[in-house]
């Protein structure tokens, strides 16, 4: 899905489209300008006493599991790479299959991350309504508070990036 810019094709939904006609560092530019204002919306969204019970269920855990499907599976990996560093109870399966497997054999102490821009993603959904029936808390990251995912949820971190159509499940979203 291309969009129009000053008559111009152009990618994405950035804070001025990318256009064919760029230079490279028009290109750089608006990427850079993208994900800052992607991160300074999602700090706006922030709320510290959210973000506090996040980090007191992740103490808490017995285990720490992160899902997405797509590109949110990415950046779920990505996710689970960081806090590996610091953490040994973190867990992340990229196979959805894999995933639902998982979640069905967590327990009240465990905790699942999920990670769906949209909050609509079927395979997502499902996972977290199987993790829920086996008593795990649900921590859902998402760009929207209501969603068939939220419903899940006992606790929601909202990003703050707007997706473009070729943008779908970016690490700045």
């Amino acid at each position: 899905s291309l969009s129009l810019h000053e008559g111009k094709q152009g990618f994405g939904q950035m804070e001025s489209d990318i256009s064919l006609e760029d230079s490279f560092s028009q290109v750089a530019e608006k990427v850079l300008n993208s994900n800052i204002k992607a991160l300074k919306e999602t700090h706006s969204l922030l709320k510290e006493d959210v973000f506090r019970r996040v980090v007191e269920c992740f103490h808490k855990a017995g285990r720490i599991c992160f899902y997405g499907v797509g590109t949110s599976m990415t950046t779920a990996m990505k996710a689970a790479d960081k806090f590996l560093k610091i953490e040994p109870k973190v867990y992340c399966s990229p196979d959805s299959h894999m995933q639902a497997m998982v979640a069905s054999m967590m327990k009240k102490e465990d905790v699942a991350v999920l990670f769906s821009y949209s909050g609509a993603t079927k395979d997502t959904i499902h996972v977290a309504k199987v993790a829920k029936k086996a008593g795990a808390k649900i921590i859902c990251v998402t760009r929207f508070v209501k969603s068939p995912l939220t419903s899940y949820a006992d606790l929601v971190l909202l990003c703050g990036a707007n997706e473009g159509p070729l943008q779908g499940g970016s690490t700045s979203a």
